[in-house]
């Protein structure tokens, strides 16, 4: 008799799927909580022990490490910076701090903060004197850079802390992740150097709390490793004496304190960006992304300052302290707070402008350069906005809206200043009009150069066309008039369609200008198809 096979047995729905997520935690649990034998923990810790050593080579090595950090910097050059940190020694005593504060032990963690003071002093030390004898004394972008701790500098320490600290305890690739722990170090020492050695005291606290966060965030990062990979010491081997367990609380406070306090401006800076961000978008009518820059600083003790550069169909002239009092009322106080309006016609103008505005990233700077102040100072027209465009070498100068001022006045004003500096590629910005009346000369021809400087000034593309003559029009005129307009716009590079107007048009025409309006041409701008 044949036996039967037996059948298959039917597989769970999900068995594949939760046999790859069982080996995954296998995995992660491998690499992150397995820990060491004892007796090759006690080697990595000796090892840990005797790379955190002061040490004539220690000492020798971050002098010469904040000295190129400290040129690299005068220099704005990130490439020294970075070179400077191939030589810095700091990740061995931080490394010996980290693993003190995992194991609770005081001596250890004075015996380490010791080191690392030291050689934070030598390095701050080095920026001060190399500074006096430098002939460079402007605050470079890679010094004002490392004056205040962000988010990303944050997120730098504490990942670099981990690779440091899984490196350490597999004696593998410590040289090379020391470079990214001494980037987040370094660099703030000789911040620091300057700072004194300049008297800027608020570039110089920036610099410290920039430190201390990194410090803290990465001998906190050791620490944990440390502690998951069994490499700490035994707590109940820990020698607790009253003076090392104060030294040891102090140590921590010190380095707690900072970390709390960057933590806190983030955030607080977070909700006051998109707070901003919501609220400029409402009272300009205009979507969040045709905000082209948003900068927000609440300093410790000082006023929030807000800077927004925003593209926007049309100058709001009371925007600004609609925004003020808005922002005050959420905030709990009112903030230093400037708004730019960057005026586009249409869809592609927009674009353009808010490129524009990304290239011009360093405008901030450029506003406090005495050129561009002299021109806002010497305009005889309100300046909303000013800044120099990195992609064209332009100053451009966007004019408030005022009633008594016509297209003439403001192409005036701009010829003027070009006269008066003319060192500097001067544009200046006209308030944007969705429609515009060109109108006939004393001699009957249309006089247009006002009308196409403002087009261009708006970057338009596209114009709609409508002839006048009248109350009572002649189609034939009015079409020749159109006509006129059109090939003088096709002549400055915007497209152009154009028709007769009507008896309605040249009434309307009449009550917006009176009889010259209505005997010119309407130009109407249009966004492109």
């Amino acid at each position: 008799m044949s036996e039967t096979p037996e059948e298959p047995k039917a597989q769970a729905p999900n068995g594949g799927l939760l046999g790859r997520a069982r080996v995954l935690i296998r995995w992660t649990r491998r690499i992150l909580f397995q820990t060491l034998p004892a007796a090759e923990a006690r080697a990595v810790r000796a090892s840990v022990e005797a790379e955190g050593a002061f040490t004539e080579r220690f000492a020798l090595l971050c002098g010469l490490s904040a000295g190129i950090a400290t040129l690299g910097l005068l220099q704005s050059s990130a490439a020294v910076v970075i070179g400077a940190m191939l030589i810095s020694p700091l990740m061995g005593p931080i490394a010996a701090l980290g693993f003190g504060f995992a194991s609770l032990d005081g001596r250890r963690i004075q015996k380490a903060a010791q080191v690392v003071g030291a050689g934070a002093l030598i390095g701050v030390g080095v920026g001060i004197a190399l500074t006096g004898l430098s002939p460079i004394r402007n605050a470079t972008p890679e010094i004002i850079a490392r004056t205040a701790p962000t988010l990303l500098d944050l997120a730098v320490a504490i990942l670099s802390g981990l690779a440091g600290g899984y490196a350490t305890v597999h004696s593998k690739g410590e040289t090379a992740i020391g470079v990214a722990i001494a980037t987040a170090l370094m660099p703030p020492l000789a911040t620091l150097g300057y700072s004194i050695a300049v008297l800027r005291f608020d570039f110089a606290l920036g610099a410290l709390l920039l430190f201390l966060t990194n410090l803290a965030a990465i001998a906190f990062s050791f620490a944990l490793v440390a502690r998951m990979r069994g490499v700490a010491r035994p707590i109940r081997n820990v020698e607790f004496k009253p003076q090392y367990v104060v030294l040891g609380l102090l140590a921590f406070l010190v380095l707690a304190t900072p970390l709390a306090l960057t933590l806190r401006r983030i955030t607080r800076e977070s909700f006051v960006a998109s707070t901003v961000r919501h609220e400029v978008a409402q009272q300009l009518n205009i979507d969040a992304s045709q905000i082209a820059q948003l900068d927000v600083s609440c300093p410790f003790l000082e006023r929030t300052s807000i800077s927004v550069t925003a593209v926007t169909p049309a100058y709001q002239s009371a925007a600004e302290e609609r925004l003020v009092s808005r922002l005050s009322d959420i905030l709990g106080r009112e903030p230093s707070f400037a708004l730019r309006q960057i005026v586009a016609a249409d869809t592609r103008a927009q674009t353009q402008a808010m490129i524009d505005a990304a290239l011009a990233r360093e405008r901030e700077s450029a506003l406090g350069n005495p050129g561009i102040e002299a021109l806002r100072a010497a305009s005889r027209i309100p300046i909303t906005a000013a800044w120099a465009d990195q992609s064209t070498g332009e100053v451009i100068l966007a004019a408030a809206s005022l009633n008594t001022l016509g297209l003439a006045e403001y192409h005036a004003e701009e010829i003027r200043l070009g006269e008066q500096f003319p060192a500097e590629r001067i544009q200046v910005t006209p308030p944007f009009q969705q429609q515009l009346y060109a109108v006939p000369d004393a001699e009957g021809d249309v006089a247009l150069s006002h009308v196409v400087w403002a087009l261009q000034r708006w970057r338009v593309q596209r114009v709609e066309i409508v002839g006048l003559d009248g109350r009572s029009p002649d189609s034939a005129r009015a079409l020749q008039r159109a006509e006129m307009v059109s090939e003088a716009l096709r002549a400055a590079g915007i497209e152009t369609t154009f028709v007769a107007g009507d008896r309605a048009a040249g009434t309307a025409a009449m009550a917006a200008c009176g009889e010259p309006c209505a005997r010119g041409a309407l130009i109407t701008v249009r966004a492109p198809d």
